[in-house]
């Protein structure tokens, strides 16, 4: 029941921003950005920006630098601030903020277009939206599988949570982003995508 509920509110969330954000501009990241908190972990900070500018958001779980002070005055120097010395980095594209590990960012830009071919087809043009700080990825699949017309579900003795902020994203784009930003392994067939846990 409670699955349900969550699908209906996920459903309500998919239509509503088409006609909230209809002719929005989005927000550069050379805006100046007012924390409420200077004080905050990269995650924190980086839900906060796409949220204030109405941008999508895919961030890796272990995308964990601590709490600190969001120095600069751009979105973009605050995030510089973030990743300088660490493994992470962090790209902007076509209105989507991805933090990762940099290994991981610049891998998945390269291959995306060989990795979407590799993914059954679905319903093509599906996109989807949804606004999540902590949700599961088995309940993750289910949404994506409600939009997408192909069975999608973690495998068996395996769920984690994900932050991620979409809005009308293609549902292959999304499904991609999440793995592989995670190192997650995908098993396909024609008609179902499995997501087993992370390879190193």
């Amino acid at each position: 029941m409670i699955k349900r509920i969550l699908l209906l509110i996920t459903l309500f969330l998919m239509i509503s921003p088409a006609f909230v954000n209809a002719g929005e501009v989005y927000r550069s990241l050379n805006d100046k950005i007012r924390v409420r908190n200077r004080f905050m972990d990269l995650k924190t900070f980086a839900y906060f920006a796409a949220e204030t500018q109405r941008w999508s958001l895919i961030i890796s779980n272990d995308a964990s630098v601590p709490q600190k002070e969001a120095k600069g005055e751009t979105i973009k120097e605050i995030l510089d601030n973030y990743c300088n010395q660490t493994e992470f980095g962090w790209r902007f594209v076509n209105d989507c903020l991805y933090i990762a590990n940099e290994r991981e960012l610049s891998s998945f830009f390269k291959q995306f277009p060989v990795l979407e071919m590799q993914l059954p087809d679905g319903i093509k043009n599906a996109t989807y939206s949804g606004y999540f700080k902590n949700i599961e990825l088995s309940m993750l699949c289910v949404l994506l599988s409600s939009v997408s017309n192909i069975k999608i579900s973690v495998a068996n003795s395996f769920d984690t949570n994900v932050m991620m902020r979409v809005n009308g994203m293609g549902w292959k784009h999304v499904l991609l982003a999440i793995v592989h930003l995670n190192r997650y392994k995908l098993n396909i067939s024609d008609f179902s995508i499995v997501i087993s846990p992370e390879t190193r």
